[in-house]
């Protein structure tokens, strides 16, 4: 019988990480599932648990949490063979969709017990691993911003609040871009995602062809427009229609470098590090993750 060890982050989701998994842990008992699990104390602390997992051997390591407990925990199972479970109990959860996986309780248990591993890229920024969603300038404000909402308001409304304030802010950023096996070429950036995956901050698909198994980073470029036009795509951005716009670059890369002034802070799916210039990575098949589907 597989036994599956569950890395939980209590206060994901504004508190919700600790009620879901306990409604988690009756549903586990009640299939008779062989487990066991640890409460994360402190920011960064997932990493360490999911190592010491790794050397006790056990058989599949599940995140509980959202996108940054998921990037904590695959950031130490990557390219090691061990394989991985998430119960997406954050407030975006955009992996989590991305990978077809329910977000809600009973269903992500059903999910979790009847999948069998499959092969997930990951990539890196730089040094430092992201799994879905990477880059700099106008998101970086909202991660910000949305941290300072989170910690008074639940569901999508810290993003909603993160992005209405990002807006003050909009800076265009000059960046030569360079993509492996392309022309390089010079723009501006409001935004400059790389992207493993289709969505961030809560559902905006900024890459809607990207593919999580097909050793491709999906890059898109917002170029650097004036607010009225910022505006007038942002609904079309949200959805995934923005790919027909002239204020949009789309194209897909094993590798990009991004020579941005130097200093930028970075996005990694949601937290803060990594700083311009930087070159985003693909890593084909890194993870094995237990999901219906990693496409």
């Amino acid at each position: 019988m597989q036994r599956y060890y569950f890395i939980v982050n209590p206060i994901s989701g504004g508190g919700r990480g600790r009620e879901e998994f306990e409604k988690a842990i009756a549903l586990l008992k009640e299939r008779n599932a062989d487990f066991g699990f640890v409460y994360t104390q402190k920011p960064g602390e997932a990493k360490e648990l999911a190592k010491a997992a790794l050397e006790a051997s056990e058989g599949c390591i599940v995140a509980v949490g959202g996108d940054g407990t998921v990037n904590e925990v695959a950031s130490v199972l990557a390219n090691t063979g061990a394989v991985m479970g998430i119960l997406p109990f954050g407030t975006g959860n955009d992996l989590a969709q991305s990978l077809h996986l329910p977000l809600e309780t009973e269903e992500a248990v059903a999910t979790l017990l009847s999948a069998a591993p499959c092969s997930m890229d990951a990539a890196l920024a730089g040094e430092t691993l992201f799994i879905n969603v990477a880059g700099f300038g106008f998101d970086v404000d909202v991660v910000r911003y949305t941290e300072k909402y989170k910690k008074r308001m639940k569901g999508m409304l810290p993003y909603l609040f993160g992005i209405l304030q990002s807006l003050l802010h909009l800076k265009p950023i000059d960046v030569m871009v360079e993509p492996e096996g392309g022309e390089p070429f010079r723009t501006t950036a409001l935004l400059f995602s790389a992207c493993n995956g289709r969505q961030f901050a809560g559902g905006i698909k900024v890459a809607p062809l990207a593919d999580l198994s097909d050793g491709l980073l999906d890059i898109c470029i917002l170029k650097g427009i004036g607010r009225p036009a910022f505006l007038k795509l942002l609904p079309r951005y949200i959805k995934g229609e923005h790919l027909d716009s002239k204020h949009i670059v789309y194209f897909k890369a094993k590798s990009v470098t991004a020579n941005a002034p130097a200093g930028l802070c970075l996005n990694l799916d949601g937290e803060l590090g990594e700083t311009t210039p930087v070159t985003f990575r693909s890593l084909p098949g890194a993870l094995r993750i237990l999901a219906p589907a990693a496409e």
